[in-house]
């Protein structure tokens, strides 16, 4: 009798055991020691980023991660605490199994994260830019221009975009991909929109980027030749100003944010200069800042700090905001001219010290 009960016991006892209720993220990439940390941040549905965990020193790293009900995006950085730099910043996507990032720190390119088909997704997203980073380095160092620079930048911008979004669309239903539709919206019709919203499944289509992704396939798309449509946004002081209230102006709308530090070299020395020159009779500056909410105080110093004497709004809705979607806003700065008739006659991204296209541009229109 007390063999049975005996037995039982065990039995009952290895059935009732506590399931295991976490996973792992283990760093095994050669080349960390002492003077490294790894730190895990999490990504939220707007691309803000929250504090997990901090590792430190050694090759072998494990973050214990307790199981979710929904996939989870973090972000892996690995840190040079001697020179307070992050070498690497890595993706990484938690689907309740076990992930594994393995390679060389002095070959970054190595280090990859396996475990999870999303990471698997993610990996394969990412060689498309690698494969054109060779060729563009090649033809950009014959450029004897800055024009040709820019002109074989936006070339491979082009077809990188086009090989990931095509990417996307073999690849469709499933977090990643719909978060990097919904980065890649400017650049993708009102149809396709509608067709890739359509494969997502309805936990995905009533998730919180699947919204953003339903008000964004709405959205009317402008380029080079259409005419603008108005917009409203607030500038610092919570005043609603309106891109109908500068009408048969020229207008410069740029698009920039506090984080953007090419942004700032063109607000100090290209932009007012051009405000100072032009914009007494003829140019009107309009800085439309993708900023967030919960940064408006880093949007109100940065533009202390870049003299911005100029129209400066937003809607401090970042990259997600539908006025950035309409003008297909995927980098910044961008800048649009708009001529006094409300067309759009000029984009321009990036910034270059020197160049004057825009000034040049701005002049055409005047003395036309």
């Amino acid at each position: 009798m007390k063999k049975t009960f005996l037995l039982a016991f065990i039995i009952l006892g290895f059935s009732c055991k506590k399931k295991d209720d976490s996973k792992s993220i283990t760093i095994d990439v050669v080349g960390i020691d002492k003077n490294f940390s790894i730190k895990l941040d999490s990504i939220d549905f707007e691309n803000n980023t929250f504090k997990v965990d901090s590792l430190k020193g050694s090759n072998l790293h494990k973050f214990e991660i307790p199981l979710s009900k929904n996939t989870i995006h973090y972000q892996l950085k690995i840190v040079n605490d001697s020179l307070k730099q992050t070498v690497l910043y890595l993706p990484v996507w938690f689907e309740n199994e076990n992930i594994v990032v393995r390679g060389n720190l002095n070959d970054l390119q190595s280090i990859r994260v396996k475990g999870g088909e999303l990471n698997n997704i993610q990996y394969q997203f990412d060689v498309i830019l690698e494969k054109y980073g060779i060729d563009y380095e090649k033809e950009s160092l014959k450029a004897k221009t800055d024009a040709e620079k820019d002109s074989i930048f936006d070339n491979y911008v082009k077809k990188i975009e086009k090989d990931q979004i095509d990417f996307i669309f073999k690849n469709p239903n499933n977090l990643l991909s719909l978060s990097k539709m919904i980065k890649l919206s400017g650049n993708v019709s009102k149809d396709s929109l509608e067709s890739f919203y359509n494969l997502l499944d309805t936990n995905l289509q009533s998730s919180k980027k699947g919204k953003i992704l339903f008000e964004q396939k709405k959205v009317q798309k402008l380029k080079v030749g259409d005419i603008i449509q108005n917009f409203t946004a607030k500038d610092l002081n919570d005043k609603e100003i309106s891109l109908f209230d500068f009408k048969e102006k020229i207008l410069l709308l740029d698009f920039w944010a506090s984080w953007c530090v090419p942004c700032h070299e063109q607000n100090q020395k290209e932009f007012s200069q051009l405000h100072k020159k032009y914009g007494k009779d003829h140019l009107v500056i309009i800085s439309y800042s993708l900023d967030k909410i919960k940064d408006k105080e880093k949007w109100k110093e940065a533009s202390l700090n870049d003299g911005i004497t100029w129209v400066n709004i937003s809607n401090l809705k970042g990259f997600n905001d539908p006025i950035s979607k309409q003008y297909n806003i995927s980098a910044i700065p961008n800048s649009f001219l708009i001529d006094q008739n409300g067309v759009i006659v000029k984009s321009f991204l990036g910034y270059n010290d020197g160049n004057q296209l825009i000034e040049k541009e701005i002049l055409r229109l005047m003395n036309h």
